[in-house]
C-alpha cells in the first residue's frame, strides 16, 4: 500500500491540503475557479487540513477512481491520514487527528519530493511509521463496518 510522510520545511508557515468528501466534490472544485480561489473550502465539498511547522502527517492510499474527460484520464485517490496536532497551551505532541477523503496527485503526491512549503518521504514496509492509521481509525470507530465482515467457506451454502 502506498504511504507518504509529509513535514513542513524550516521557515515555512505551513501548508493547506483540501481533502474532499467524494470524487464528485473534488471534480466540482477542480472545475470551478471561484471555489478554488476561496479562502475557505466549502464544507459541503470537504475539509481543509492545515499542516503546521513541527507537525507530521502520514497519508495512506486506499484506491482510486478515474474520470475521463476530453480524452484525458483524471485519477482521484481515496486516502486516509493521521497527523500530529500542536495545540497552544498543551505541552504534549501526542494529540493526533485523523481524516479520510479524496484527493489528486497535484495536492498529495505519493513519491519522495518537496515543494515550497513541505517535504514528502515515501514510506515502505521497512520504514519507521509514525502512525498505525488502520488502528487509529479502528479505535475511533471510523472503519467501514462492512469491511470487517469476513466470509468463511463453511458459512457458504
Amino acid at each position: 500500500m502506498k504511504k507518504v510522510r509529509i513535514t513542513v520545511k524550516k521557515g515555512s508557515l505551513g501548508k493547506k491540503f483540501p481533502i474532499f468528501s467524494s470524487p464528485e466534490a473534488l471534480y466540482v472544485w477542480l472545475h470551478d475557479p471561484e471555489l478554488q480561489a476561496a479562502v475557505r473550502l466549502d464544507p459541503s465539498l470537504g475539509t481543509m487540513i492545515f499542516l503546521r511547522p513541527g507537525e507530521i502527517m502520514e497519508v495512506e492510499w486506499l484506491g482510486c477512481e478515474f474520470f475521463q474527460e476530453d480524452k484525458q484520464n483524471l485519477c482521484i485517490n481515496q486516502i486516509r491520514l493521521a497527523k500530529t496536532m500542536k495545540i497552544k497551551g498543551l505541552d504534549v505532541s501526542k494529540v493526533v487527528g485523523v481524516h479520510s477523503g479524496w484527493t489528486i496527485k497535484d495536492i498529495i503526491h505519493f513519491k519522495n519530493g518537496d515543494d515550497i512549503d513541505t517535504k514528502r518521504f515515501k514510506l515502505t514496509s521497512k520504514s519507521k511509521h509514525k502512525f498505525n492509521i488502520e488502528e487509529l481509525f479502528q479505535n475511533r470507530g471510523l472503519l467501514d463496518k462492512d469491511a470487517d465482515i469476513k466470509i468463511k467457506p463453511q458459512d457458504l451454502h
